[in-house]
């Protein structure tokens, strides 16, 4: 039995983002792909949705031990560790989609 998809990858994250608060490990799962996979897609779906005027929105990544706030970051991925602290127990962001 084929598993087809009804629509892309990314059309699949969209509308999951559009529906509620995901981190990158919960959209992983729900379409199937690697979390590497998902960062990539995300970096796509940010220029996709700009057209549509949305934005991706998101709770920062943090830093389990200190609490710092990765506020600035320029890209999705996930921090390897704290610039304060120096640990690597990273919080993940959570990502949605809202109108601009």
């Amino acid at each position: 039995m084929s598993h087809e998809r009804k629509q892309t990858i990314r059309q699949a994250i969209i509308g999951h983002l559009e529906n509620g608060h995901l981190t990158v490990r919960d959209i992983s799962q729900l379409v199937c792909i690697s979390e590497k996979d998902v960062y990539h897609h995300l970096a796509f779906i940010e220029k996709t949705v700009r057209h549509q005027k949305k934005k991706i929105r998101f709770k920062p990544y943090y830093c389990m031990n200190c609490g710092f706030q990765f506020k600035n970051r320029k890209t999705f991925k996930k921090p390897s560790k704290c610039p304060g602290c120096k640990d690597g127990r990273i919080a993940h962001a959570v990502f949605w989609i809202e109108r601009a």
